[in-house]
């Protein structure tokens, strides 16, 4: 008789943990669904970076071309007023 309580003891635990199982597997799909979304939204956000990456990209080229303009002309400006002191 100790035998045949003992396996019901271990029928028993394992009824419990098939049990807890398929309840762990009963979750998983809205787990999976809500990180697929999470994935999808980041996906989304490291797009909309790179767009303002690109963005950031020519406003800097356009501001180095500005600097690059605004030094050319302080240049010719210098050398004009320096002929004029050496040429009178």
């Amino acid at each position: 008789m100790n035998e045949l309580s003992a396996l019901k003891e271990n029928v028993d635990s394992h009824i419990k943990e098939l049990k807890k199982r398929i309840s762990d597997l009963e979750d998983l799909p809205s787990v999976v669904s809500e990180n697929a979304d999470n994935i999808h939204h980041n996906y989304e956000l490291i797009y909309e970076i790179k767009d303002d990456i690109e963005d950031l990209k020519q406003e800097i080229n356009a501001i180095k071309l500005i600097q690059i303009l605004f030094i050319k002309e302080k240049q010719a400006e210098f050398l004009k007023e320096n002929k004029k002191l050496l040429n009178p």
